[in-house]
């Protein structure tokens, strides 16, 4: 899924409110929309009742 580098610099402002530069706003949305999709990937794998470390296990593997 991709995240516009235009809607995080609106969530910092609205709910930080802090601007950021365009140009980190960039790189933020990359990782963003790579953590993203990993969570995605990731989210029939695993109930809420598991162990968080689980989960993070599954990150890692659905992030590469």
């Amino acid at each position: 899924m991709h995240v516009a580098p235009d809607l995080i610099e609106q969530i910092a402002q609205q709910l930080q409110q802090i601007a950021i530069d365009p140009a980190r706003a960039r790189e933020l949305a990359i990782e963003v929309s790579r953590l993203n999709s990993a969570v995605l990937g990731a989210i029939d794998n695993i109930n809420f009742d598991d162990e968080p470390a689980a989960f993070r296990a599954l990150l890692e593997r659905h992030s590469r």
